[in-house]
């Protein structure tokens, strides 16, 4: 037997290609599956990081620290999404004690605190530290940060 796969991104043709698949004389049967998206080796990297750290229990610094919020991983992995391989390259990630995430580009001497509902940046412009916190955070909104940060 041989199979032939067919990768589609509009989900609507579906009906008509199944209909059409099922007409060909031979056809035994027709498997569908939803595949994710390749991500990027960067992506893949910082993603390795969040799995470490999510591992990391209440006082896993010996301290007090907070474990990683779910809604931090979930807006961290919604970022990851959006992103591409040059977003954040030179990017990686940290927990912080009070279970947000923080973004470090060493490049840009930069830092981002995710947040629940929130995120913050601090960034060195030549002798200034310049930055703004308590900012609404959405994938698209901290991704453009990003983009400014990388292209500042």
């Amino acid at each position: 037997m041989t199979e032939l796969i067919i990768q589609i991104e509009d989900t609507s043709i579906l009906p008509s290609l199944k209909r059409v698949m099922k007409s060909i004389r031979g056809v035994k049967g027709i498997g569908m599956r939803t595949a994710n998206p390749a991500i990027s080796p960067t992506a893949q990297r910082l993603l390795t990081d969040l799995d470490t750290f999510m591992t990391y229990p209440k006082g896993g610094d010996g301290d007090s620290a907070e474990p990683l919020s779910p809604v931090v991983i979930k807006n961290f992995r919604n970022l990851l999404k959006k992103s591409n391989e040059e977003d954040l390259q030179d990017w990686n990630i940290f927990p912080e004690k009070n279970g947000t995430l923080i973004l470090e580009n060493s490049q840009r001497q930069a830092q981002i605190n995710i947040a629940d509902k929130e995120y913050s940046y601090f960034l060195m412009d030549g002798t200034n530290l310049k930055g703004e916190d308590h900012l609404k955070l959405t994938a698209n909104h901290l991704l453009q940060t990003i983009k400014a940060i990388n292209h500042g």
